[in-house]
């Protein structure tokens, strides 16, 4: 069928009195188990799903023309782009999801929205974005499926935020693996994640790469639910969110709302703001009204670890229960590296902390005073483990973040506090020796890679030069995107038998 297909399109159809030029080979036929997707024009409604008579994305996102995908089966996405609007609701079960991933060693890009609601569904490795976000106007991804995970993903250039988790529905959903960058055009409404629960079920925002969008990088926010709770942001690397509008309040990581808000664990993430940006690395807990505790229920902060902005951690107003455990804050000469609110903040689970900052400096705040560290610390009662130090980092700090759902792959981060010109990482345990291994910068995904080669054990020189970030899609910024690098670069690695 595909031969036939093509056969017929090379001879040209007109287009508004023109030939249009053919479209470009399907790929070549398939060689895993399950059904198949193929761009237009090869993909069809009535196809049977083999890989040599593919569905349409819209078709296999059905269930197929019989609804013959059931749970524990897998489609594969074939590379192409794949323009329109997508919605599926299909109901996989518990261990046996139905899965929709792209083929691999082939991208595949659906050029708009993908809306995912049904039940134990997974989506892997894809891209969405959208070529022209101004006149689609949308978020690239609702992930909204019970259970679902949404793995491995590149989400940019939406004409809302990048990603939306809605309050009443995807209980139990995750998000995880996934590069967000360049979502939005509105100051302080479009994020990269715009997340709310209402549900008894977790969520799970987890090792996502999350930068250069129009107002925050995640924020998990509400003020219509009955209750804010129970979400896992955890493993994220997040950077410059904010920084390509002029009226956004840059923040990094939000976690608040004018309701209940209870179930908050913000653990092990990475952040950073380019030298001479206004951003807020956290904030945390209402700031719309006075009787915060009405609201702020319970959140738990722990191993993070952030350098650069204005404003380290804001926590203004108090929570009922609050931890916070073994945080690094690195900031500069005009850096407040906390703020907190509140009477109770005394009764805090607070401890471990490390901040980078003149401690005699007045960048510590309670209720909107300014304190030395040490006074501080008598004013709250907390901090009584914390240290500070004048001296900013020397040494350079690198974190390695494997991947949970593909062998061979991880997200790299370095801080370059020592102003090297490359870092030596290991990949021991990482990458099998032998395996070909590709490293790139994230803020260029599609460009040639700073680094390759066949693993031969030990570490790896992965140079810090930077790279222009990506600029958006089909509309203009107020402002560019800062180069991170030499400061501060974020890789991935991926790799692969021979």
């Amino acid at each position: 069928m595909l031969l036939s297909i093509a056969a017929a399109l090379a001879t040209g159809c007109r287009v508004d009195g023109g030939t249009a030029p053919p479209p470009p080979p399907p790929p070549p036929p398939g060689t895993l188990p399950g059904y198949y997707v193929y761009p237009p024009p090869y993909g069809s409604a009535s196809g049977s799903g083999a890989t040599d008579d593919p569905w349409d994305l819209a078709t296999a996102l059905a269930g197929g023309p019989a609804r013959q995908v059931q749970a524990g089966d897998t489609v594969w996405i074939r590379g192409g782009t794949y323009p329109g609007s997508f919605r599926t609701s299909l109901q996989g079960q518990p261990g046996q999801p139905i899965q929709f991933r792209q083929y691999p060693g082939e991208r595949a890009i659906i050029d708009g929205s993908l809306a995912a609601s049904g039940s134990e569904l997974w989506f892997v490795g894809f891209e969405i974005m959208q070529s022209r976000p101004l006149q689609v106007v949308d978020r690239v991804l609702e992930a909204n499926t019970t259970n679902g995970k949404f793995i491995n993903l590149v989400l940019h250039d939406a004409g809302f935020s990048g990603v939306d988790l809605a309050a009443d529905a995807g209980s139990g959903v995750e998000l995880y693996g996934s590069i967000i960058y360049n979502n939005g055009w509105r100051d302080n409404i479009d994020h990269g994640i715009y997340a709310q629960n209402a549900t008894a079920g977790t969520k799970r925002i987890r090792d996502n790469v999350i930068f250069n969008n129009f107002a925050r990088g995640i924020q998990v926010y509400d003020d219509d639910a009955v209750a804010l709770q129970n979400f896992e942001v955890m493993g994220n690397i997040t950077f410059n969110n904010g920084t390509i509008a002029t009226g956004s309040t840059e923040v990094n990581i939000l976690i608040s709302g004018s309701t209940l808000t209870t179930g908050m664990r913000a653990a092990d993430n990475l952040l950073y703001y380019s030298p001479g940006e206004d951003g807020i690395q956290f904030r945390l807990g209402n700031y719309d009204v006075t009787d915060s505790a009405m609201y702020n229920k319970s959140v738990h902060l722990e191993n993070n670890f952030a350098a650069g902005g204005r404003l380290g951690l804001e926590m203004q107003y108090q929570w009922a229960q609050a931890t916070v455990r073994n945080n690094v804050f690195i900031g500069n000469g005009s850096m407040d590296v906390v703020h907190t609110g509140g009477p109770a903040v005394s009764a805090y689970d607070w401890s471990g902390n490390f901040y980078y900052r003149d401690p005699s400096a007045t960048a510590w705040e309670q209720d909107g005073l300014g304190y030395s560290f040490d006074d501080w610390r008598a004013a709250t009662g907390l901090g009584g483990s914390d240290s500070a130090s004048s001296a900013l980092p020397a040494q350079t700090r690198v974190f390695v973040r494997p991947n949970q759902y593909e062998a061979g792959r991880a997200f790299i981060v370095v801080y370059n506090f020592g102003n090297d010109n490359s870092v030596m990482v290991d990949l021991a345990g990482l990458v099998t020796t032998g395996h070909h291994y590709v490293i790139r910068n994230v803020q260029a995904l599609f460009s040639a890679p700073v680094a390759s080669g066949t693993y031969g054990g030990g570490a790896v020189s992965i140079p810090m030069t930077g790279v222009a970030p990506p600029p958006p899609i089909g509309r203009s910024s107020p402002r560019s995107a800062q180069r991170t690098g030499p400061g501060f670069d974020v890789f991935l690695v991926t790799s692969a038998a021979p």
